[in-house]
């Protein structure tokens, strides 16, 4: 029999009583079952194993104090196990909500700077941004509509987390202020003549909708990693740089806008819906939601810091895609189906 199923620490979930002929029975919830100790095994050995299975000790420790070797006690952990009276009892190793996320935080800075900002796209609206197209300008704004459109793709997954009542109350208020972002990004449109009838004829680019499927993954399959990137996705207010006439540059984008003397009438939908995240201090929603996570384990938090780098990667290929497609001027603004 294969027993790489076993638990480290066996955990019996039931009571072990006598019946009135002297036979071991497991009072459990659902009931009472009689069990019968495998051949071989006296009865008072097989008590004794069962009344030990109190999940600090391993198969090892078992064979230890009950004298029996390790297939005896095997062949009664592994049915009980497909029965599913005995699981792991070991106390996992956890840290808090917040300190799991500033670990994952720094992993995702690093990240950051390493494939994001390292990368073509940001090197040229930092560095130079007089030398690129202005339809890369204009294509950043377009391809975060599409983000923005679909962006209930994810944040409507996340409401039916299911761990706490009060994550989904604090998540629901995110998804009820982050409603309707796309119509102030589409008044940017205006000075290119693209209408909203334009925009859902249209296609995002392949980097921005696998972006948005990677999102939507997680959000319905492990929650709690896909709201540690909120806090990157919202970004954060940076309120050190000031734009022309005194007025805060909330991005680096916005201030490539303003160095290169785009037209306000793309420019300002753009800053007005980055002046309202930062009003909500949607950078921060992160760390408020982690701040009511109990615990994290060791193993849910390496698989974090492993599906970090494949969430850099795809933001990162959101913003280089943007610059590879935008920067030839000979493709139209908008990707229809007459492409």
């Amino acid at each position: 029999m294969s027993v790489n199923f076993l638990p480290v620490k066996p955990f019996l979930r039931a009571t072990v009583r006598i019946g009135e002929k002297g036979e071991a029975e497991l009072h459990t919830p659902g009931g009472v079952l009689e069990v019968e100790a495998p051949e071989g095994m006296g009865q008072r050995d097989f008590l004794r194993l069962l009344r030990l299975l109190d999940g600090s000790r391993t198969i090892g420790d078992l064979e230890r104090e009950t004298g029996l070797d390790g297939e005896a006690v095997r062949e009664v952990v592994a049915p009980a196990v497909v029965w599913g009276l005995v699981d792991d009892g070991a106390v996992p190793v956890a840290s808090s909500g917040l300190a799991v996320l500033s670990r994952l935080e720094d992993v995702l800075n690093r990240l950051l700077e390493d494939l994001v900002f390292a990368g073509p796209f940001w090197r040229g609206v930092l560095e130079r941004p007089e030398t690129l197209h202005r339809n890369v300008f204009f294509g950043f704004g377009l391809e975060n509509w599409f983000f923005l459109f679909r962006e209930n793709e994810f944040d409507s997954a996340v409401l039916a987390l299911a761990e706490s009542a009060e994550l989904r109350a604090m998540l629901n208020d995110f998804y009820q202020e982050e409603h309707r972002h796309d119509d102030i990004v589409l008044r940017a449109f205006q000075p290119l003549g693209v209408t909203r009838d334009d925009l859902l004829r249209a296609r995002p680019l392949p980097t921005t909708t696998a972006l948005i499927k990677t999102l939507s993954w997680w959000a319905r399959t492990d929650p709690l990693f896909f709201v540690a990137t909120i806090g990157v996705l919202e970004g954060r207010l940076d309120s050190d740089s000031d734009g022309p006439d005194g007025r805060i540059a909330y991005d680096s984008f916005l201030a490539a806008c303003d160095r290169i003397g785009l037209d306000p009438a793309f420019v300002e939908p753009m800053r007005a819906h980055a002046r309202v995240n930062a009003g909500h201090d949607h950078g921060s929603v992160s760390r408020e939601l982690f701040a009511r996570v109990p615990g994290v384990d060791e193993e849910t938090e390496r698989r974090w810091h492993d599906k970090a780098h494949l969430f850099m990667e795809a933001y990162a290929a959101f913003f280089n895609g943007i610059l590879e497609h935008y920067s030839d001027p000979r493709r139209p603004l908008l990707r229809t189906g007459d492409i």
